[in-house]
Parts: structure tokens; sequence; C-alpha cells
């Protein structure tokens, strides 16, 4: 264990800058944007809906880029030892390859992101009461019905994060299969592992293998979407022309956190599915094929 968690200080201290500046970034930037932008063409009289959509964009544009760059970094890590000619040290200390294979993994496609999602909930509070400040003055203070907001952000964003880490379960079998390509065949081997798949269900479109394929595929994605998103909660406020129902917002604003509440126990039932546990099972096939990688170049 102790070998495991200075594999994980290792991704810290040599990631650290850039996933300080993966949340700090679109924050900073945001806040710097609030004194010239301005919400034109819809009448809010109110500064919640100012306040919660400029954080949820926050959120949004954090959690894209940390998954984007989480994506590149993992595609990287199956040969990154090898390139940088460290394994020999790793390999010299008391622990196994299994463990350095998984702390990166670990670190980069479930820590990062739920890490990054966090703080831009934080972040986006910060950027959504300054917006609104900036459309109501201090009036704005005064006026919001802080505590509904506290208890919708608090909700929605232990939904957030539960769908976050649910979701790359769901894609695992996807990240692992293509870093295991990238492992064995290097850099094209993420390329044509999926041109391979892709050339397959074009060439047998309509056979039962393909289409079982694909079947298997979509399912697997619709698990991460519905991960996500299921149990309702998208937010729908209903308006007329240009002006915003405040009784419709205020009673989403109130449902949201009894909604994200409700959906937790929905989330993990997804799980209890023989497609959700074959997923794992080739994520686990993928895995043993990057240790033996690992294990192969000592």
């Amino acid at each position: 264990m102790t070998l495991f968690n200075t594999l994980l200080l290792r991704e810290w201290l040599q990631y650290k800058r850039a996933w300080i500046g993966l949340v700090l970034g679109p924050v900073l930037v945001l806040l710097a944007l609030v004194p010239f932008s301005q919400v034109n063409g819809v009448d809010v009289p109110s500064p919640e809906p100012i306040a919660l959509i400029a954080g949820l964009i926050t959120v949004g544009l954090v959690l894209i880029l940390s998954l984007a760059v989480s994506g590149y970094q993992l595609m990287g890590v199956a040969r990154r030892d090898q390139q940088d000619r460290s394994i020999e040290f790793w390999a010299s200390l008391p622990g196994s390859h299994t463990a350095s294979v998984a702390a990166p993994l670990l670190a980069h496609g479930l820590l990062v992101p739920l890490a990054a999602t966090a703080l831009a909930i934080i972040g986006g509070g910060i950027v959504g009461t300054s917006m609104a400040f900036k459309e109501f003055g201090l009036a704005a203070l005064h006026q919001t019905q802080w505590a509904a907001l506290f208890q919708a952000t608090l909700w929605v964003g232990l939904r957030l994060l539960l769908g976050l880490a649910m979701a790359a379960l769901w894609l695992s079998p996807f990240v692992l299969a293509l870093m295991a390509a990238s492992a064995w065949m290097k850099r094209w081997g993420a390329p044509l592992l999926f041109i391979a798949v892709a050339a397959f269900l074009k060439i047998y479109q309509g056979e039962p293998a393909a289409e079982g394929l694909r079947n298997l595929l979509g399912n697997q994605v619709k698990g991460a979407g519905q991960s996500m998103i299921e149990g309702g909660m998208s937010i729908i406020v209903k308006g007329e022309g240009e002006h915003v129902d405040m009784q419709d917002f205020f009673d989403m604003l109130f449902r949201l956190p009894d909604a994200a509440r409700d959906s937790l126990p929905q989330v993990l039932h997804l799980a209890v599915s023989p497609q959700f546990v074959g997923g794992l099972v080739v994520a686990g096939l993928c895995f043993t094929l990057l240790v033996l990688q690992r294990r192969r170049s000592f």
C-alpha cells in the first residue's frame, strides 16, 4: 500500500501544475469575463437563474477539459516508463507491476476528473455569485435564496460525482482496450484498433456478429450516459417569449435536492446488469494485458 501511495504521489508531483491549471484556468477566465458579460434578450427579475446558469457553465467547461486531458494522458501511460527509461527504477522497488499500472490509471481515469469537478462546483459558485452581483448589484446578496441554492448545488454535485464515477466504469472497457493496444503496438495501436472495429462493423453490416458487437458497444455507451443523467436531472424552465417563468424556476430549484437524492439508487441499480459486469470483465482482461506488457518490457 505504501508503494501504491508513492506511485499516486508521483502522478501528483509530475502533473500537479497542469491539474491545478485545469481547474483554476477556466474559473479565472470566466471571472475575468464577468465585468464584460451581460444578460440580453431574457427578462430575469431574480439573481438565482443567472447564478445557477453561470455555475453550470463553469462546471461543464472544467468537466469537458478534465475528461479530454485525462483521456490524452491515459493513452500515453502504458509506455511512459519505457520511454523515459524509469521502468528499471520502479521495478526495483518492493512492489508489483500491477500497482505500477493501476496507480496512474486510477489517478488519471478517476481521481482527476472527480477532484476537478468537485473544485469546479466551488468555482462555479464563485462565478455565479459574481455574475449575479454584476447584474443586480448589492441587492443580489439580499434577494438570493441561498439555502435553496446551497442544497441544490450540494445534492446535484453529489449526483454528478457519483454519475461520473459510474460512467468511468461503464467506459473502462473502451479506455483499457485502447491503452492495451497502445502498449503492445506503440503509438499506432489505438488508431489501428479503432479502425479495425469500425471496418468490421462496416464490412459485415447486417451480419449477426457485427450487429451483436454494435449492440454491445451501444449499450455500454448508453449505460455511461444514463449514469450521468438518469433520474430526470435535466433542468427545464418554462418561459413565454423572452420572459422566464420564475414560479417554474423556483419549483424546479426546490425540487432539485429531492430529485438528485432519489436518483442516486437508480444510478447504482444500472450497474446490476450483465452488460455492466461483462464490461468490467473485458476491462480486467485488458488490464492484464497492460501488466503483461510491462512485465515483458522489463
